[in-house]
């Protein structure tokens, strides 16, 4: 049986990493969980939630019940559609049928409002092992403080390697785009950057074909290495990559 990794001292900041969680609700939560590496991003409201998704893939959606209006039954069956995404509900722990009612819906998991940190925790980490994407091992590593493990551009560009090993020969678009990308990460690059780099007839350029050369690069990502290429749109700007 697969041990959970030592959870002490330093290895505690990543216990989580590279775990990518959309919230909504329960912002308390948010930067206890980034101590434990997890990327949190929070929204307000359902239709948040849904509008990100559509854009920018996460592991996780966690959702305190308490801060929604939306049917219970009806969101979770919604995010079921995806088999790549876990569901977590903060519930009334008093009312049994709430419970009940989260789990029937299909979440993973059904945890009280307000939850031990601790225990939040350890169910993420427990539920992302058992996900697809990125393997198990990954995550161990990275909780042991294994950090070789990354996503990196080889061969001039021309191949992408995630972290799970695996390679992905690149088209000339999604070559100029990525390298651009790692040229500076976690600062967002501009669209107008962007296009600069795709074309040098950039008047003439639709905008709307960089995220259609997005969407396809992130389920040829998927599809290949089985990991989330951790590409984040920003909105009315341009796109992130967060390593």
């Amino acid at each position: 049986m697969d041990k959970a990794p030592a959870l002490a001292g330093d290895t505690l900041a990543l216990a989580l990493a590279p775990l990518r969680i959309w919230m909504v609700g329960s912002l308390d939560v948010v930067l206890p969980l980034q101590r434990y590496g997890a990327q949190v991003h929070a929204m307000d409201s359902i239709a948040a939630l849904y509008r990100e998704l559509a854009i920018v893939p996460c592991d996780v959606v966690l959702i305190d019940t308490a801060r929604v209006d939306e049917d219970l039954s009806t969101t979770v069956e919604h995010l079921r559609r995806r088999d790549d995404l876990g569901v977590v509900l903060l519930v009334d722990a008093a009312t049994p049928q709430r419970v009940a009612e989260g789990l029937w819906a299909g979440a993973d998991a059904c945890l009280p409002h307000r939850p031990e940190v601790d225990l939040l925790a350890a169910k993420l980490y427990s539920l992302r092992r058992r996900l697809p994407g990125e393997p198990a091992q990954v995550l161990e590593a990275a909780a042991a403080g294994e950090t070789s493990a990354a996503w990196e551009l080889e061969s001039g560009g021309w191949n992408l390697r995630a972290p799970s090993g695996q390679v992905l020969a690149l088209t000339e678009s999604e070559r100029a785009f990525l390298s651009l990308l790692f040229a500076s990460p976690d600062e967002t690059i501009g669209r107008e950057r962007l296009i600069g780099a795709l074309t040098d007839q950039p008047w003439s350029f639709d905008p709307h074909r960089i995220e259609v050369l997005v969407h396809r690069l992130r389920n040829r990502v998927r599809s290949v290495t089985r990991c989330t290429l951790p590409i984040r749109a920003v909105r009315g700007s341009g796109y992130r990559l967060t390593l």
